[in-house]
């Protein structure tokens, strides 16, 4: 989310607006401030990491009884700009992340935090198709 964050995600998250975001990894449900929201990316993402790190170590899926993801975002300095008929879209993303994998017998939890200003109007268009001529506040 951090690093290298998914553009579909961040287009998700600039549609909806800061708040805190919930991805159940195992069921694909994502909520944003409680609501229910389409899945994210990330969870498709990181529903094949989980399945390949599983295979990897033999371990049936039926063991893990949790995988989440949770995630309060600040969209913040959201930039529409124009250049030959192209429209462009990037914001400041805020992060604090905490992910949990949870068996019968242990949780193994991680969290991270950081920022990044990045770019998502081709996702954004692919979701939720034109940008629009003004962005409502980004502080939803």
């Amino acid at each position: 989310m951090i690093d290298l964050p998914d553009g579909y995600d961040l287009a998700s998250f600039a549609h909806y607006g800061s708040g805190k975001y919930r991805a159940d990894i195992l069921t694909g449900e994502c909520s944003c401030n409680d609501r229910p929201i389409p899945k994210l990316h990330t969870c498709v993402v990181f529903d094949e990491w989980l399945r390949r790190q599983l295979e990897k170590h033999e371990i049936s899926r039926d063991r893990i009884e949790a995988a989440t993801l949770e995630v309060n975002v600040t969209v913040s300095e959201v930039n529409l700009r124009s250049s030959y008929g192209h429209r462009f879209a990037s914001a400041h993303f805020t992060f604090e992340c905490q992910s949990e994998i949870r068996t019968d017998e242990k949780s193994y939890v991680g969290q991270m935090i950081g920022n990044k200003e990045w770019g998502f109007d081709w996702y954004y268009e692919k979701l939720y198709g034109v940008l629009p001529d003004v962005w409502p506040s980004a502080s939803r």
